[in-house]
């Protein structure tokens, strides 16, 4: 089998309980409303806006440097960390933060002593409101209407009608405190790349800080690849029909299906979809409309029709589908790069090792381009009402942000050695307890750049490294990425979740595939046209 091992995460609400992923969104023209405030009648006044410095942090050698957007890669964790702060950060008070999850809730502050140690370090009471993904949306529009967000909260792309206006109203300006050089009061978060601030510019203000990933959040299929080598399966997967009988092939009628879910954005790229939108002879199409949607709905239909995907698969969160993964009730799963590390909290076994497949061509001769993800994965912002704690607020999240290799990062990620992790060699190896109380979503409120790594496990950071080389450099990006519509952040969700219902009723056998053509001309009508003309002219704007 053509394959590279490595990584997986994503849901937003289930919607249609049919567990899409960002890539999906992308198709349905969601994408185009990602890292919003910066189109419109706004791009000029965004462009005006000096962006942080970009001061790379070079104080721990790297063994595998990144190029082409592919990530830094680390083979094994640095020995005895150093640390890179004096004393705790912020200024003393208490902090309220709200945030997305994609594992299990922890154990109450006063059970878990990762909890405690951390507020012993921020010399403060740290209190995180965590959310599932798929409610996350949800809870932050009732926070914002009962005017309760907290000192910190976090916001997806794409997600939140109105944005710029929103931030205007309800978060700090950063600006004079994080543009140009006056970011490097802050070294770790100086340390984040320019590409990713841009999400952060809205109104011609910059609003929040931002969590980078890019390429790391595009979205792969994996494999179980021990269970391919103990079935001694080794086809070649080289086009859609290949692909289909490698899935006949791993579904048994002992309780074992091929996959956790339909593989919707690999099956696009297997028909060359474009990601979210694409720009031809100086205007906008939307991937709704590209010719290969249809065949790759047939893709979809057939496979649940053919008994190879979970039954439940339109019923659960991605959770449950590694949990079926880890089990090996399921053999493939589609999710993102980064998800790697979240199998460090399933009881996986010694012998648990995945492969990405790269998407073929569907009708063979070649292999398929992924589709390349945003360069931010969301931004924290600070309360309007915490204004003037904003200094001490940033130094809380520039802490939060330290870099791989640091004692900061050590403790964040793997916390107390002998209570939450052991170390193999000089990698910190999460224990049950580790992987229970460390679960805070720290890392969606700030974050260093992406390194690949997993401790104990060279062979899968280089295999990471390897699956990025040979996908990244030439993924597809989305042309509108940076853009704003404002009836995208308002329509947008909408007319998509009534455009995604009518996908997932084609793909469950309700209707035929020639309902596609009827539902996307009723999403264009009902604002996917006035989206395209809006990115358009931010389009024009930036380019001009």
């Amino acid at each position: 089998m053509n394959t590279l091992h490595i990584d997986p995460r994503i849901t937003r609400r289930n919607l249609l309980r049919g567990g899409l992923g960002l890539g999906a969104f992308a198709v349905l023209g969601l994408a185009g409303c990602s890292n919003e405030g910066r189109g419109g009648g706004a791009l000029a006044t965004n462009a005006s806006v000096a962006l942080p410095t970009y001061i790379p942090f070079d104080g721990i050698p790297l063994d595998l440097k990144g190029t082409n957007g592919v990530s830094d890669t680390m083979l094994a964790y640095p020995a005895n960390p150093k640390a890179l702060t004096d004393g705790p950060p912020g200024d003393g008070q208490d902090i309220r933060a709200l945030a997305m999850t994609n594992t299990s809730i922890p154990p109450s502050v006063d059970r878990n002593e990762f909890w405690q140690a951390l507020n012993e370090r921020l010399g403060c009471s740290f209190a995180v409101s965590q959310v599932l993904a798929g409610d996350f949306t949800d809870r932050f529009q009732t926070a914002v209407a009962g005017d309760q967000l907290p000192d910190l909260f976090t916001i997806l792309s794409g997600q939140v009608p109105g944005l710029p206006g929103l931030l205007a109203e309800r978060a700090t300006d950063l600006t004079d405190l994080l543009s140009g050089d006056a970011v490097a009061k802050y070294p770790f978060l100086a340390n984040i790349p320019t590409e990713s601030w841009k999400s952060t510019v809205h109104g011609g203000k910059i609003y929040g800080i931002p969590i980078p990933r890019g390429p790391v959040s595009s979205q792969v299929t994996y494999a179980r690849q021990d269970l391919l080598e103990a079935q001694g399966i080794t086809a070649q997967v080289s086009s859609l029909d290949d692909f289909h009988a490698l899935c006949k092939e791993l579904t048994s009628s002992s309780g074992r299906w091929a996959l956790g879910q339909v593989p919707r954005p690999y099956l696009r790229q297997m028909y060359e979809v474009p990601n979210g939108w694409t720009e031809a002879g100086g205007k906008l199409v939307s991937a709704n409309e590209h010719e290969g949607q249809e065949a790759a709905l047939e893709a979809g239909r057939r496979l649940v029709a053919d008994g190879l995907v979970h039954p439940d698969a339109f019923s659960v969160e991605q959770p449950q589908r590694k949990t079926w993964l880890v089990n090996g009730t399921i053999t493939l799963l589609d999710d993102t790069f980064s998800a790697w590390s979240d199998f460090s909290n399933f009881p996986i076994s010694e012998e648990f090792r995945l492969a990405v497949v790269p998407p073929p061509l569907a009708e063979g001769g070649g292999t398929a381009n992924i589709w390349l993800a945003g360069a931010t994965h969301n931004i924290t912002s600070i309360s309007a009402k915490s204004a003037d704690r904003a200094e001490a607020l940033l130094g809380v999240l520039n802490y939060l942000a330290a870099p791989f290799g640091s004692a900061e990062h050590l403790f964040k990620n793997y916390g107390i050695e002998g209570v939450h992790h052991e170390l193999k060699g000089t990698d910190p190896v999460l224990n049950d307890k580790g992987r229970s109380e460390l679960q805070l979503s720290l890392k969606y409120l700030a974050e260093g750049p992406w390194v690949n790594f997993l401790a104990g496990s060279p062979d899968v950071a280089q295999a990471q490294y390897d699956a990025q080389t040979a996908t990244v450099p030439t993924a597809v990006r989305n042309p509108t990425e940076g853009l704003f519509s404002e009836t995208g952040s308002r329509r947008g969700p909408q007319i998509g979740e009534t455009l995604m219902s009518v996908e997932t009723d084609i793909i469950a056998g309700r209707k035929p595939v020639s309902a596609w053509g009827p539902a996307v001309q009723a999403w264009k009508r009902g604002g996917g046209d006035k989206i395209r003309d809006e990115l358009q002219k931010a389009l024009a704007e930036r380019e001009s």
